[in-house]
């Protein structure tokens, strides 16, 4: 069976297969929760685990962890950090990859704008600390996050590490992304939905762009 996968995982028709059905499925999910919560407003699973987090979860010491993580994710960084990436690979004359961040993350910036005035989703109505302004879905955090830190993990796959090296950091930068979204439902900014909406969101859109410039504009 371990053969079978180690096989199967080194055929490249088998990994794009994998790679579409997860394309396929994060697309599913979100137009799901725009069917089901954002059109047929059923709330009542968002409101279950907003339950589950303030019963169970919350307390003054996670509360400032999962402000710092929300922080990582903020538009206060996003400003300097994302414009840094691109002018770093100009800086070192690597045009493709600046490009590559450039379209990437300015088009799921567009995105999270376009979807947030389309859908109007009010924000929850008891956030745990400070309320915020704009619409709820989807949630931009989760969304970019998702994005930007997503381009990082694809350009730790293209270097020369080892494999062992590209998992680990990959998988330290997805379960990065993954927390900053479960911040925003901890600290009541954003409905459970709004999260795994941006999630399914910013994986969808960052697949594209990786298919689109493997096909037409690789990065070496």
């Amino acid at each position: 069976m371990i053969v079978f996968f180690k096989n199967f995982y080194k055929n490249s028709s088998a990994k794009l297969l994998l790679s579409l059905f997860f394309f396929a499925l994060a697309l599913f999910i979100f137009a799901e929760i725009t069917d089901e919560v954002l059109l047929e407003k059923e709330e009542k699973v968002d409101f279950l685990i907003f339950d589950l987090v303030r019963n169970h979860l919350i307390n003054p010491g996670a509360t400032g962890y999962m402000s710092a993580f929300t922080e990582l994710s903020s538009v206060s960084l996003m400003k300097i950090a994302y414009p840094a990436l691109i002018i770093i690979f100009i800086l070192v004359k690597d045009y493709r990859r600046a490009f590559f961040s450039f379209v990437a993350g300015s088009g799921g910036l567009l995105i999270i704008y376009l979807m947030k005035m389309f859908f109007a989703r009010p924000r929850p109505p008891y956030p745990l600390l400070n309320p915020e302004e704009g619409f709820s879905f989807p949630s931009g955090h989760a969304t970019f996050s998702f994005i930007f830190y997503g381009i990082l993990a694809y350009f730790v796959w293209l270097t020369d590490l080892p494999k062992i090296w590209k998992y680990v950091m990959m998988t330290f930068l997805v379960l990065l992304s993954l927390m900053i979204g479960f911040s925003r439902i901890y600290l009541g900014v954003h409905y459970p939905s709004d999260v795994l909406g941006g999630v399914c969101l910013g994986y969808s859109w960052l697949f594209l762009m990786i298919y689109t410039f493997r096909k037409w504009l690789p990065i070496y």
